[in-house]
């Protein structure tokens, strides 16, 4: 089998082959060719200008109404380039055609998978508008990107770098919130801190072990605003929860990746300003930094 058909699938439907076959090239030995060229070049800037150029060139040889090769393939690996050098208004058009073309198709999983690469570019194209800005803010995202090198190499001050992060989860700026989160949950190190927190926290400090499960639970829900079961956690992270999503009280904003109670999503919820209820966890809003409560009127442990 070909390294193309290994990549991106090849159905039994024989290829068109086109009047190139006269130049001594047939359709499939062009593709095969140029997804070759792309996949052994490397990681410079003139690299992935090269890649553009192949994947372009792709894209005129393949369409949506290829049975021989998916064209989602080529467009996502298209957006991988242009965000590699950093043009993401590019990148996100070319998730956003291959979103539809897999919508139309059924194709689930590459649905959810499109829609978290896109929520991550989306998250980069953010963070390099602050950086471009500078100030205060560009300055603290800048700091916390060189301390959580202390995550990933296990250094000394481990325990220093984790707890800054940790107490940021907390911080007045959504968007330190959000990278704090996101930086404890690409260690490993930190990955499995948080984890542990989460577990031993439950039955004594509610907000902390809610704190930590969010780091999980937008980790486990990037790209998707639907509820994730027991079975999804279990299988991440080996702990018993469930994630769930729900409005904030205050400004309405969507907040997702909620660690609940494994039956959790079988029982109603509902979100109010207190504690009151037979069981309530306080969440504090991605957007508005508020915090609220998710509650349920029976208790769903």
């Amino acid at each position: 089998m070909k390294l193309w058909e290994k990549l991106v699938g090849k159905s039994t439907a024989k290829p068109v082959q086109p009047s190139t076959a006269g130049r001594g090239e047939s359709a499939d030995e062009r593709i095969n060719r140029l997804w070759e060229s792309a996949k052994n070049l490397g990681w410079s800037d003139k690299e992935h200008e090269k890649r553009l150029g192949i994947y372009t060139e792709l894209l005129t040889l393949i369409d949506e109404q290829s049975t021989a090769y998916n064209v989602c393939a080529v467009l996502r690996n298209r957006a991988i380039a242009y965000r590699s050098l950093k043009k993401y208004d590019e990148a996100l058009t070319d998730l956003v055609r291959e979103l539809e073309i897999a919508q139309r198709r059924g194709d689930q999983m590459r649905v959810m998978e499109c829609q978290k690469i896109t929520e991550e570019t989306q998250e980069w194209k953010r963070k390099e508008q602050i950086q471009s800005e500078g100030g205060e803010e560009a300055a603290k995202l800048k700091s916390m990107e060189e301390q959580a090198r202390g995550l990933w190499r296990g250094e000394s001050d481990f325990e220093r770098v984790f707890n800054s992060l940790f107490a940021d989860l907390e911080n007045a700026d959504p968007d330190v919130r959000a990278e704090a989160s996101q930086l404890l949950a690409e260690s490993q190190n930190s990955l499995r801190r948080v984890i542990t927190i989460y577990q031993d926290c439950l039955g004594s400090d509610l907000r902390r072990a809610s704190l930590a499960g969010r780091v999980l639970g937008r980790r486990a829900a990037r790209g998707s605003d639907e509820t994730l079961p027991a079975q999804i956690a279990q299988m991440l992270y080996g702990i018993t929860a469930s994630f769930i999503p729900c409005p904030c009280v205050y400004c309405g904003h969507l907040n997702r990746g909620i660690a609940a109670p494994p039956r959790g999503p079988m029982a109603p919820y509902y979100h109010q300003e207190d504690d009151h209820g037979a069981y309530a966890i306080p969440v504090l809003c991605d957007k508005c930094g508020k915090e609220f409560f998710v509650a349920w009127d029976m208790d769903p442990r």
